[in-house]
């Protein structure tokens, strides 16, 4: 009883606290206490979420928001710390913190200690209706203060570096936040590749080969920020400036050709240099009103400015191929969001999102060319939930349009229904069954619709297609939930198919391959999936997932089926300052693009972490002694078919050592998430 008092005080002190705009403010769902099931495990059911409170042995081993993420071990997901990819069964998990979309590194930069709860969303409503799913990382109130924290990861057996510096002070209800950090990782690769040419009077062959090539990535950024927390009214600008450069060297690479009519037999030598550099100022505003205590209005805008410059040389024997492009990228976002509470416990919320793009490229070297691009991109979204008694319902329909123009061509034109519907009922405390529906719509990538030409070998040459349809996505889910005491279950079986999928297209033209792009595929994937995680001690964790599903393309160039398995365990073993981990995964086939069949590896990774105060050390070794392990991909079609074999450094035996201090100053304060975003759109047929 005393834990269970405890507990539910420590939750009802939660909902009392405005949390300022580095965190934003909570979500006025979470002052609803009334339909929490507080229980022995640290795992709750709500209606569309499950609300995570760490044990201090979770909190104590983690190092960052993705550590104490996987380390809860909620079911169904499925953490990369690496890359910060959080998959569910529903798909890519969006991430938040109070409540604000965020990125990696603003999640990778939270402390474990700052975070006082975890909501899991697999039933996404409001503002997050149009996620897949969704994880909201709720932090700790803040109190006047600051701090600085250093933390650098150094890999063993490859250059691997990712060092950071983080800056925060809170001065009344103001907070001043700065970031800055440095990252650089050089996995050597090695590749074979075998392809098949079907010209109309013979076969052609080539086969081409290289040993460690460079695979240099570099990125660098320097933020800073501003932010106010009101009675009302929230807000937070941020700017700031990214430096990312990858450079990709094949040195003394081998290419052999041959045709079944033996005109053609001789050897080559081969050499790839390629280098895609970006430079990417970029400014952000967030704005929260809290109009009453039943209604909210909140907004986003935000936008950037990218120089992306792209230079690839393809040397074989006497021959060059030279792709060279300077882009000026512009992209902006405008989303806003209405949030209305309603008797009975019911929600009914608006968002609105709207997107800009635009491209001007210049296409150098072996091809010349101008192309200028516009994308805009409206979606608008309703979302009604209500809870009768043990069942709970949520409509959220809306519309997109799209449109877009390529100079000198006509605009295209895209305009598309949505509609998803969830229903749960709650069998009991803790147990919950649910049944979601999803109809929707997606677009071609800007990349693949341009109207270039640029040979990059050769025989091969890439070609744009400007006028692709938009797909149809239809995704029922059939899912059951259960939270009791020490074991937790999660099991789904679910159907998705798209119309009008995107595929790559082969076909002669003279002496050449032409590849594009054709989108008249159907696509196929039922599947189903369970995982348990298991804690017969606060020191003991462990968690087993697998998962089967069929994937079915239909149309284009060849039908394509693939059955694939996969699984994954994972153990933790906390003991005083000290934590152990473990996990081991399976090999796993995938159908990438709807069309290459790919196959990973088995793989493993076992940890160490020591933590005390505000310093942690943490050693982590991946696929020990394996360093034979290889990415194959597949290709089967009428006029061009390859097997490739892949070996990454990444893929095989490394280890990393990271360290991370804090310096607290001052009153204590909550952790700032790190705005840093490394990545950015480009339209640049590569």
């Amino acid at each position: 009883m005393k834990f269970l008092l405890s507990l539910f005080i420590g939750l009802c002190t939660l909902q009392c606290f405005a949390i300022s705009p580095d965190s934003t403010l909570i979500s006025n769902r979470t002052k609803e206490l009334d339909e929490v099931v507080v229980i022995a495990s640290y795992l709750s059911r709500e209606d569309d979420h499950i609300s995570a409170i760490p044990t201090k042995e979770q909190r104590k081993h983690a190092i960052s928001g993705y550590d104490l993420l996987q380390n809860l071990m909620i079911p169904g997901i499925s953490v990369d710390r690496s890359n910060g990819s959080v998959m569910t069964p529903a798909g890519t998990a969006t991430l938040y913190i109070n409540g604000r979309e965020v990125d990696f590194r603003e999640v990778q930069s939270l402390r474990p200690k700052d975070i006082a709860r975890v909501e899991y969303f697999d039933i996404p409503t409001g503002k997050y209706a149009k996620d897949a799913a969704s994880i909201n990382f709720i932090t700790r109130p803040i109190t006047n203060g600051g701090y600085t924290q250093i933390d650098a990861l150094q890999g063993v057996g490859f250059l691997k570096g990712d060092y950071n510096l983080i800056s925060k002070y809170m001065i009344g209800t103001k907070s001043l936040n700065l970031w800055a950090g440095y990252d650089i990782n050089d996995p050597k690769t090695s590749s074979e590749k075998v392809e098949s040419f079907n010209f109309p009077d013979n076969i052609l062959f080539r086969n081409t080969s290289y040993s460690h090539a460079g695979n240099r990535r570099t990125n660098e950024y320097i933020q800073a920020s501003i932010s106010n927390r009101g009675k009302q009214y929230t807000w937070m600008l941020r700017g700031g400036m990214a430096w990312n450069k990858n450079q990709y060297n094949v040195e003394n690479g081998v290419s052999n050709y041959w045709a079944t009519d033996a005109s053609i037999n001789y050897n080559g030598d081969l050499n790839i240099k390629t280098i895609n550099k970006t430079l990417r100022p970029s400014i952000y505003y967030y704005g929260h009103h809290t109009l009453s205590d039943k209604n909210y209005l909140e907004y986003v805008i935000d936008g950037y400015y990218a120089r992306n410059d792209y230079n690839r040389l393809y040397q074989e024997n006497n021959s060059n191929y030279n792709s060279v492009v300077k882009e000026d990228y512009y992209y902006t976002k405008v989303n806003a969001n209405y949030s209305l509470s309603l008797e009975h416990r019911n929600q009914l919320s608006f968002s609105l999102y709207e997107f800009l793009r635009i491209s001007d490229s210049n296409y150098l070297g072996s091809t010349i060319y101008t192309q200028d691009l516009r994308s805009s991109e409206t979606i608008l979204l309703a979302d009604y939930s209500q809870r009768i008694e043990k069942f709970f319902y949520d409509i959220n329909p809306g519309i997109s349009y799209l449109t877009y123009q390529l100079k000198g061509f006509n605009s295209i034109n895209h305009f598309t229904p949505r509609i998803q519907t969830r229903l749960a009922y709650m069998i009991k405390r803790g147990e919950q069954i649910q049944f979601s529906f999803a109809l929707g719509n997606t677009y071609p990538q800007i990349n693949t619709i341009n109207n270039v030409e640029q040979q990059i070998d050769p025989i091969i040459i890439l070609k744009g297609n400007p006028q692709m349809d938009n797909s149809t996505l239809l995704n029922p889910r059939l899912n059951y939930s259960l939270n009791y005491k020490k074991v937790a279950i999660q099991a789904g079986a679910s159907y998705f198919y798209q119309n009008h999928a995107i595929v790559s297209d082969y076909y002669i033209r003279g002496g050449n391959l032409i590849s594009t792009y054709r989108d008249d595929v159907m696509y196929h994937r039922p599947g189903i999936d369970l995982s348990i995680t298991y804690k017969p001690s606060k020191k003991l964790n462990m968690n087993l997932t697998g998962k089967w599903n069929e994937q079915i393309a239909k149309g284009g160039v060849e039908n394509r089926n693939l059955s694939s398995f996969s699984g994954q365990a994972i153990l933790n073993y906390y003991i005083g300052d000290f934590s152990f981990g473990g996990m081991i995964g399976t090999p796993t086939k995938d159908l990438i693009g709807y069309q290459i069949k790919r196959k990973t590896y088995w793989r493993y990774q076992i940890s160490a972490l020591w933590t005390h105060g505000n310093l942690a050390l943490e050693a982590t070794a991946n696929n020990i002694f394996l360093m034979k392990n290889f990415i194959t991909d597949e290709l089967s079609s009428t006029n061009y078919m390859f097997t490739l074999n892949d070996w990454d450094r990444n893929s095989n035996q490394f280890a990393t050592l990271k360290a991370v201090y804090s310096f607290d100053y001052g009153k204590k304060t909550t952790k700032s998430p790190k705005y840093e975003r490394t990545t950015t759109e480009s339209a640049i047929l590569k």
